[in-house]
């Protein structure tokens, strides 16, 4: 199943490295962020998972970040560890630590029959940020789950070894 994490990254890439931001401000390519999420159960109406990050940035060094993938509306199963990935934008190519900290909101939406594949469109909850996320990215995850929901995915500095 790792092996469709790089075809998740070579779709991302063929975006245009140039994207305008929510103040009209030209934005580039910054670099890309991976989450991990913990095993979740989900009983029907929403779940959360705890998710550890790191954000592999063009220029300087990786950035981390802990948080909480929240989920409301159909949400049913058991799900290993998943794995999502956004390309991010901002203003300059290089991200001062701690950029992305912050809530994310939009859906989520997956399946997993054994291995399986979710999306998620996600904005900043702060429409005047400097750095944004991709809307969409694309999750790689195993288990037995079948989602539609609300989500919020709220980031918060970290390090390394808490990964």
């Amino acid at each position: 199943m790792r092996r469709f994490l790089p075809l998740a990254l070579a779709g991302s890439a063929l975006l245009p490295a140039l994207a305008i931001g929510a103040e009209g401000m030209p934005q580039v390519s910054a670099g890309l962020l991976e989450c991990r999420g913990e095993f979740a159960t989900a009983y029907g109406f929403g779940s959360t998972r705890r998710v550890r990050c790191e954000f592999r940035p063009s220029m300087g060094v990786n950035h981390y970040y802990a948080g909480t993938l929240d989920r409301m509306g159909l949400d049913f199963g058991i799900s290993d560890q998943g794995s999502m990935l956004w390309a991010v934008f901002a203003t300059a190519p290089q991200v001062e630590a701690g950029a992305l900290t912050g809530k994310y909101v939009g859906l989520s939406t997956g399946f997993a029959i054994g291995p399986g594949f979710s999306a998620n469109l996600l904005a900043s909850q702060d429409a005047t940020r400097q750095v944004t996320l991709q809307p969409l990215s694309v999750s790689a995850d195993s288990g037995l789950s079948v989602s539609f929901a609300g989500a919020t995915l709220t980031l918060e500095p970290s390090s390394p070894s808490h990964r």
